[in-house]
């Protein structure tokens, strides 16, 4: 089995060369494309947040494909699809999972503001029924993996690829998001580093997305309102429905 290299594959020969030239410039227009993606995503008003995902998921996922094919990497980049695979990207998915809640509520300890940015990432759901939200977080998370590791990482390695993906999320304007980037992007090169193929870093990041969106979202930090209180759903399933403390103000007269 051919390991797929964490740093940049450069092929050498004539074609080599070709193929090179070629991939550079496929990358140029790849980043340019992703920033536009994301401005498109997180840059408008909220509402169409999800018709708009599908169009920018499926242009992503068009886009990667096309380039690995043009260069000879569709094959090896996908790579093997086995139980071993499924169960890597399970495994990591499900550890990143806990992982996450647990960082999340020491950071929203430390740095109060990080749970304000976290209700705002909630509130693009808000009002909208799961059935229409499943099938654009599902495409989204396979387009990412398509592009940032299976292209971008094919031709940048798994630091510039780790620094790509982390880079495109500041054009959404939460740092909560840029670091979700940063450290989930290394989760997900990783594994498409020791599995060698797609299967893995896909699955994982589906079941990680997927149950933050809808099984176990984050939620608030002692007496501070919850993300997943901030955006029920429309048909009426809050993510957390549990009553604040109450306060019992003193008597003034005894």
């Amino acid at each position: 089995m051919t390991k797929i290299s964490m740093a940049p594959v450069l092929p050498t020969g004539g074609s080599g060369q070709s193929l090179v030239m070629l991939g550079s410039l496929l990358l140029v227009a790849g980043l340019v494309l992703a920033l536009a993606a994301w401005a498109f995503l997180f840059r408008r008003p909220p509402e169409g947040i999800w018709p708009r995902t599908w169009f920018t998921a499926g242009v992503l996922s068009a886009f990667a494909v096309a380039a690995m094919a043009a260069t000879d990497r569709l094959t090896t980049v996908v790579g093997p699809i086995s139980p071993v695979a499924l169960a890597a990207g399970l495994g990591i998915g499900a550890a990143w999972l806990v992982a996450t809640h647990i960082g999340h509520s020491v950071l929203c300890r430390l740095f109060p503001g990080f749970l304000d940015q976290i209700t705002d990432l909630y509130s693009l759901r808000e009002g909208d029924r799961v059935s229409t939200m499943v099938g654009p977080v599902v495409a989204m998370a396979v387009a990412e993996e398509l592009f940032f590791r299976g292209f971008v990482q094919g031709r940048l390695g798994l630091l510039g690829a780790v620094v790509v993906y982390t880079l495109v999320q500041v054009v959404a304007g939460k740092w909560a998001l840029t670091l979700a980037a940063l450290l989930g992007g290394a989760v997900w090169g990783g594994l498409l580093w020791l599995t060698d193929g797609l299967l893995a870093p896909v699955v994982a990041h589906v079941l990680w997305t997927g149950a933050l969106t809808f099984v176990w979202p984050l939620r608030g930090c002692g007496r501070r309102v919850g993300a997943a209180d901030a955006a029920p759903l429309a048909d009426g399933a809050s993510c957390d429905r549990s009553p604040a403390p109450l306060v019992v103000e003193p008597d003034p007269a005894g």
